[in-house]
């Protein structure tokens, strides 16, 4: 038999005490690094759930990171806003202040203050964060804005915003600076304004004109050019009779001119002459009506060139920053046009009697009622409408529904209520032929003035165009010879406005309808296309009726519908509008602007005689030599400053510059300087600090005035515009996710770092109770060994 070595190297219990060994070397190493292995094979099944935690902390770390850069643009950009809003109070509090002084440049101390801050703006809207300028958009490599110099003077190719405002300013005013308009007199008692150009931009629109001149006569606004005219029909207005003319400023505000008649001399301002004549003179001259109107005319003239001297200066300038700063733009009509009304008209009923006084005279106003007086009214007529001891009763239905005057031969007093009249006839009445002629008047609910006396005696009742006026028979009727007077119906053709329906046969009293109507077509046979307009390639379709989504309209609906469709599809910020008849369609792109129409007749009828319809890309500039008499504007991109270098692609600025901050929250905190708060305080100011005129001219201190207010008026933030606070607001909510996801990230982090601790790391005390059970095992193993390895044969028998 063999017998086997008892070998230390080869025996079990030699492995176990390498064993040992190894377990004792491995829980040295878990003790000295904290971990539970150097590998992944020793970690255990946790491990899995390990490598995924740091995959996520690695994530967090990353997400961290972005959150501390994003901060730091945006604490920066917020600062930035904050010294915008601050520069705007600046600014806004001296345009607000009265003092008016010109220095020998031609402006105010809050104008050079503007000027000051507007280089101060242009700074901090090219603000950067390392290589990043924060107001360019995606453009971010890009400085945001031109140099403040550059943007105000030009360089040597390009002009700057002081050349459009001069060239604007002139093309405002025109040759003569009556802002664009012509003024005439067609006959010796009528005046006429009207503007120089149809469709053009420039100068005094004719808005509104009102009278309270009752014998005068006035026509329009309406035509293409608008124009309107007053007639003074050959009668001398009476002292303290007005006209009102209402003008629309390059700028989109309105102003007034209220001139008013008087016989005061010296003549006050603001009014014209009533030409007295000279009841001095062998023989007397008397009063010229057509001297009056030659003194209305001189008097408008006055008017209109210093309102073309002040305010229209400041809006020309407001409108050149406009054409110089934003990005969009409009189109306006070629031409006003006009619609179809079939509306009723003043008319007027004379009545069959000539009344006459005492003396066989035609009566006249101040003609008494009293039959003792002298002279009074026709015996006759008087005993008639006494009828005593009752007296008579006339009625009269108008405006208000039916009211009375009664003629009571008891009383000597004239009193109204409630519509109705009681005249006295007795004896010692202080009544007179102008108390009936009031009654009338007060019964029908029209003004005084349409009720008269001819110079035959004759009562004249003239409707007005609001009510017919019935009177009802019987003896005061019969006495005075009145009857019912009935408005007549004829056909007009005032200005399209808003209100103006698309298509339609004008009835009277109906709404106004398009002179060329669109058509909705037929089935047939033969079959009719319906009419369309097509913008920027969408088509909108004219039905019948029930017209549904933005690319249908129906026949029977308004141009403010038809715009309000078309400003749809264009998506515009701006709405188009309509006034005096020419529309102007406003766009955000006018880049992309292209209108046309299946009906050319009824497009033409909206005042769009040529096809395309496009606008002008800003910058906008005059668009022809002289200034004076150009009637467009063009695009004026290849030689004028552009103001703004970052990114003008389409979408929200905020979206320009996006992070992910967490695996499902991305933030947007993009800006640009072309945001509208931002550009239209750059624009303000920019006007405000660049307008400048002579320190000596009539009209400078009202200029700067009138500028002043509109800067005040263009700082202060309006409600549904943005503000510069809507843009910290925006930047503000991105902070405040990071913040909300920094906080969620935290409490993950700990979680993740417990799993990953959980799985990897040794516990000190376990690993060192381990060692010193090993090391007792090693040492009892040792012992073991000792004693095996002396053993021999002899020993072991």
């Amino acid at each position: 038999m063999s017998i086997s070595s008892i070998n230390y190297g080869s025996s079990i219990l030699g492995a176990q005490i390498r064993n040992i060994n190894q377990q004792l070397t491995d829980l040295s190493t878990q003790l000295s690094t904290g971990k539970l292995s150097q590998n992944y094979s020793g970690m255990g099944t946790n491990e899995g759930f390990a490598i995924a935690s740091r995959a996520q902390l690695s994530n967090i770390a990353a997400y961290t990171d972005t959150i501390t850069n994003v901060n730091v643009n945006i604490n920066l950009a917020n600062t930035a806003l904050q010294s915008l809003t601050t520069i705007r109070n600046t600014v806004q509090t001296g345009s607000a202040s009265t003092a008016q002084d010109l220095n020998v440049n031609g402006q105010t101390v809050a104008q050079n203050t503007a000027a000051a801050q507007f280089g101060s703006m242009v700074g901090v809207l090219n603000t950067q964060s390392g290589n990043r300028y924060l107001f360019s958009g995606t453009a971010y490599n890009t400085q945001s804005v031109a140099n403040a110099g550059d943007i105000i003077n030009g360089t040597t190719t390009q002009a700057g915003l002081k050349t459009v405002m001069a060239e604007r300013q002139a093309a405002d005013l025109g040759a003569n600076g009556m802002g664009r308009l012509v003024q005439s007199q067609p006959t010796a008692s009528s005046v006429k304004v009207s503007e120089d150009v149809a469709g053009s931009p420039f100068g005094l629109k004719i808005a509104a004109v009102s009278s309270k001149m009752p014998t005068a006569t006035v026509t329009g606004p309406s035509g293409s050019p608008v124009s309107f005219s007053v007639d003074l029909n050959g009668v001398n207005p009476s002292n303290g009779d007005t006209l009102s003319v209402q003008f629309t400023l390059p700028d989109g505000s309105t102003e007034q001119i209220n001139l008013t008649a008087s016989t005061a001399t010296p003549t006050p301002v603001g009014s014209f002459a009533i030409d007295p004549g000279n009841p001095n003179a062998v023989p007397p001259v008397p009063p010229d009506p057509n001297i009056t109107a030659s003194n209305l005319n001189t008097a408008l003239n006055t008017a209109i060139k210093k309102l073309a001297g002040t305010s229209l200066v400041a809006a020309s300038a407001v409108a050149a920053g406009d054409n110089f700063f934003n990005t969009a733009g409009s189109a306006i009509a070629n031409a006003a046009v006009a619609g179809k009304l079939s509306s009723y008209t003043s008319t007027t009923g004379t009545g069959s009697v000539a009344l006459q006084d005492s003396a066989l005279a035609a009566a006249s106003t101040s003609t008494s009622l009293d039959s003792s007086a002298t002279p009074h009214l026709n015996a006759a007529i008087l005993n008639a409408l006494a009828n005593a001891p009752t007296g008579t009763t006339l009625t009269i239905t108008g405006a208000n529904g039916a009211r009375t005057i009664t003629f009571d031969p008891n009383v000597t007093t004239v009193t109204t209520a409630g519509g109705n009249t009681t005249i006295g006839l007795a004896s010692g009445s202080a009544a007179k032929v102008s108390d009936i002629l009031n009654a009338i008047a007060t019964a029908a609910g029209i003004p005084s003035a349409n009720v008269t006396l001819s110079a035959s005696g004759n009562i004249q009742i003239a409707t007005g165009t609001g009510t017919d006026v019935a009177v009802a028979g019987g003896a005061a009727a019969t006495a005075l010879g009145l009857s019912s007077v009935t408005r007549g119906s004829v056909l007009s053709t005032p200005p399209i406005t808003g209100a103006t329906v698309l298509s339609g046969t004008a009835t009277t009293g109906g709404p106004e309808v398009l002179a060329t109507a669109f058509q909705a077509g037929s089935a047939g046979p033969p079959a009719v296309s319906p009419d369309t307009i097509t913008v920027n390639g969408q088509t909108l379709t004219f039905v019948a009726s029930g017209a549904t989504g933005p690319n249908q309209i129906n026949i029977t609906d308004t141009v403010t519908t038809l715009l309000s469709k078309i400003d749809q599809i264009t998506g515009t910020s701006k709405p188009s509008t309509i006034q005096v008849g020419v529309i102007t369609i406003n766009t955000d792109d006018p880049g992309s602007l292209n209108i046309t129409s299946s009906n050319s007749a009824a497009f033409a009828a909206l005042g769009f005689t040529t096809s395309p319809v496009t606008a002008a890309k800003p910058p906008l500039r005059v668009g022809s030599s002289p200034s004076g008499s150009a009637t467009a504007l063009v695009n004026g991109s290849a030689n004028t400053v552009k103001w703004y270098t970052g990114n003008d692609g389409p979408g929200s600025a905020r979206s320009t510059a996006v992070a992910r901050v967490d695996d499902s929250v991305t933030v947007q905190y993009g800006a640009q300087a072309d945001e509208s708060a931002i550009r239209k305080q750059l624009q303000a100011i920019a006007v405000f600090g660049t307008f400048s005129t002579s320190p000596t001219g009539q009209y400078a201190g009202a200029q700067v005035a009138a500028l002043s207010l509109r800067t005040t008026q263009a700082l202060t933030p309006q409600p549904g515009q943005q503000k510069i606070e809507d843009i910290q607001t925006d930047i503000a909510m991105a902070q405040n996710t990071m913040k909300d996801a920094t906080t969620r990230q935290t409490q993950a982090k700990a979680q993740l770092q417990t799993i990953v601790d959980q799985a990897e790391s040794a516990s000190p005390d376990q690993v060192a109770s381990e060692i010193l059970s090993l090391q007792n095992a090693l040492q009892a193993s040792y012992q073991t060994t000792a004693k095996l390895a002396e053993l021999s044969l002899v020993k072991f028998l």
